[in-house]
């Protein structure tokens, strides 16, 4: 039981080097929310101690059997100040030399950036898998909606596993109804203090509405744990390994990052593959109705023993240094047809880079058209395309980076699928029919491509809209849509990427009908690696719900019409600048 500076003490397994090496030796940290002896932890800490590492695992505050209350991002002391006192305490041990190297997914993810600027002397070097930058821009709220689909289920699965519940029967039994009532609370949503599903746990219950209540950012959304962004100057220049993945939830804070860190001296890395933001982080090799190969996978200890023999040992130092900046999974070029588990094969590949985007791509801007079409030329005819929404029958989310939690089956669907309404999306109405044919979606598509097109890069996608409703949301996704084949008789249409906007007070409301200037609404980057093959489509779909990963636009009207503008004032359209892309500045040979 280690203490923290404030006397908490949180609870702490050492793993000791097992090579029987005399004296002391590097350590390798995780601190965690999900207890520290679940099986992907004990593995890892069998690895690296069977190496020559000393291994050191933290139950957070408040979790597993550590003291004080799990406040989530809005704890003081944050986790770093947590992070930094554990790393005294392992320097002053005598199998300590004094350099430690830190691992860890999502939350331990950011409570490893929270530790790194304190300036802790012992951090040596970082491997960060799927963190996060700014939770106000991105995951916990999304460009101005609430994250529903995510944040609502993890509060209820945390609170259902804290030590609260497990000391209190009646809490618990509460939580119990709650999880199993899941689907009817998140349709009473938003919530209310003491009328949430985690009403049981009132300290969970504060972070949970926090998060959904306060919609203009302050204060409260600065701490580091949940919004390092301010905090980078005080980032120190230490080796990182940042991986991410195309459906996981931190593409843009990784790249970003990325960015950020760019005047520093040591070794900055990024990869990026395909899978969920879940553990086991970099196994799978499909993510939802979709296979990539077995090639997709990566030996996730491996490649955290590389990065740390070097800079901790200065082993294979030289192959690390010279390794590319960036290293990406590019979806696609499977064959199309489906394995033995019914999944598309789209296949993919391993790209390196020494930039993003990927040097020798070109300016993209390919246009949309009222009728449907998506074309490289400017001279688009005036014209607009209408989307009837009723707020009560939301497009449902189909394929998206959120895992269906284990608590709440048949909730949302995961990772790469067929765009279709399943019966197994809360609200959906299961029909089978395409997304695209929903009154409330606009489907851009361009012709059928007469080469394969690499499009690997950050994309922004351009929507003039006006309303008669003035707050409403826009949502769009990136679709490869596979033509109709024997194995495929409907197609595939396969969710690439996708982006999220709330237009409301606290952001900015659209246009009216009557305006003479509809309201340009901008969504992006969206970072993408995807090789559209021969004959398939590339799709922009425009919406304005996602239900139930987003919340609904509380300040929507019930029914209204939203009408997507196209032509030469009004250019809806996908961009990008420096795109890596084959046939450059076209979708296709033929234009719409």
């Amino acid at each position: 039981m280690v203490p923290a500076r404030d006397g908490c003490a949180l609870a702490t397994d050492v793993y000791r080097a097992a090579n029987g090496s005399p004296g002391p030796a590097p350590t390798i940290v995780e601190r965690t929310p999900y207890g520290r002896r679940k099986p992907e932890l004990l593995d890892m800490a069998a690895f690296f101690a069977a190496r020559g590492y000393h291994v050191v695992l933290q139950d957070t505050r408040g979790r597993g059997d550590s003291e004080g209350v799990f406040q989530h991002y809005l704890a003081r002391p944050h986790e770093g100040e947590d992070g930094h006192d554990l790393l005294t305490w392992i320097c002053a041990q005598p199998w300590s030399d004094q350099q430690v190297g830190t691992v860890g997914l999502s939350y331990t993810g950011a409570n490893q950036q929270s530790l790194a600027i304190t300036g802790h002397p012992a951090l040596k070097a970082q491997v960060i898998f799927d963190a996060g930058l700014n939770y106000f821009r991105s995951t916990v709220r999304q460009e101005g909606a609430f994250v529903l689909g995510q944040l609502g289920t993890y509060a209820l699965r945390m609170a259902l596993s804290s030590p609260q519940a497990r000391r209190d029967p009646v809490a618990r039994a509460a939580l119990e109804r709650a999880r199993d009532r899941g689907r009817e609370w998140f349709r009473r949503a938003p919530w209310r203090r003491g009328d949430s599903p985690v009403s049981a746990l009132p300290e969970y219950e504060d972070w949970l509405l926090f998060a959904q209540d306060t919609v203009r950012y302050g204060p409260g959304w600065d701490n580091p744990q949940m919004n390092v962004e301010p905090y980078l100057d005080r980032y120190p220049d230490i080796p990182v390994l940042m991986v991410t993945s195309w459906y996981g939830h931190h593409q843009w804070a990784t790249f970003r990052k990325l960015e950020l860190f760019e005047g520093h001296r040591t070794a900055k890395r990024v990869i990026v593959g395909t899978w969920l933001h879940a553990d086991p982080y970099g196994h799978p090799d499909h993510v939802g109705q979709t296979f990539f190969g077995p090639q997709s996978s990566l030996n996730m200890n491996e490649l955290r023993l590389r990065w740390f023999d070097a800079h901790l040992r200065g082993r294979g130092r030289s192959a690390v240094d010279a390794s590319p900046l960036v290293t990406y999974f590019r979806m696609g070029g499977g064959g199309g047809g489906l394995d033995a588990s019914r999944r598309l094969v789209h296949g993919g590949g391993w790209q390196t880079a020494a930039a993003w985007p990927p040097p020798g791509g070109a300016d993209i801007d390919w246009r949309f058209t009222a009728d449907g079409g998506m074309t490289s030329r400017d001279d688009v005819a005036p014209d607009r395309r209408v989307l009837v929404v009723d707020r009560d029958r939301p497009v449902p989310t189909v394929g998206s980076s959120i895992r269906n939690p284990d608590i709440m089956p048949g909730f949302l669907t995961s990772g790469g699928c067929d765009q279709r309404e399943v019966p197994e999306v809360l609200d959906s109405p299961g029909t089978g029919l395409p997304l695209s044919s929903r009154p409330d979606v606009a489907a851009f598509r361009s012709e059928p491509l007469p080469a394969a097109l690499d499009l690997s890069g950050p994309l922004y996608v351009d929507v003039w809209l006006s309303s008669d409703s003035p707050s409403c949301d826009v949502s769009v996704k990136l679709i490869d849509e596979y033509p109709r084949s024997a194995e495929l008789p409907e197609g595939f249409q396969l969710n690439v990427t996708e982006g999220y906007r709330r237009c409301a007070s606290w952001t900015v409301q659209v246009a009216g009908h009557e305006e003479a200037t509809p309201t340009l609404v901008t969504l992006g980057p969206l970072h993408v690696s995807n090789l559209f093959a021969v004959g398939h489509r590339i799709r922009v779909d425009v919406a304005t719900s996602n239900w139930p990963r987003f919340d609904r636009n509380p300040e929507a009207a019930r029914h209204y019409t939203v009408a997507v503008h196209c032509g030469p004032d009004t250019p809806s359209r996908l961009r990008g600048s420096g795109v890596r892309n084959d046939v450059t500045g076209k979708p296709a040979e033929a234009d719409r």
